[in-house]
């Protein structure tokens, strides 16, 4: 439960920088160059960073951090293996 509400924090993060990019760029900001490579810049950080935070949870709990890290793949692994 908690992997999906970091992925939909970091969704509204994402398109929250690029609605205010846009807003900027209407109203013809001088910073709104700056403010989009910010958000393409994000795009890619955002994602990476919530990936890291996972693995470093695997750790913590005592798995590798090579484990998948996505609850689904673990529930479609228990369904495959009978459970």
């Amino acid at each position: 439960m908690m992997k999906r509400i970091l992925a939909i924090i970091a969704v509204a993060i994402l398109v929250l920088l690029y609605l205010i990019t846009f807003i900027l760029a209407l109203m013809n900001h001088p910073d709104t160059g700056r403010l989009l490579m910010a958000a393409i810049v994000c795009t890619v950080f955002v994602p990476v960073m919530i990936h890291l935070l996972l693995m470093m949870n695997n750790a913590r709990k005592g798995k590798s951090v090579f484990d998948e890290t996505y609850s689904y793949r673990e529930k479609k692994g228990e369904k495959d293996n009978g459970g």
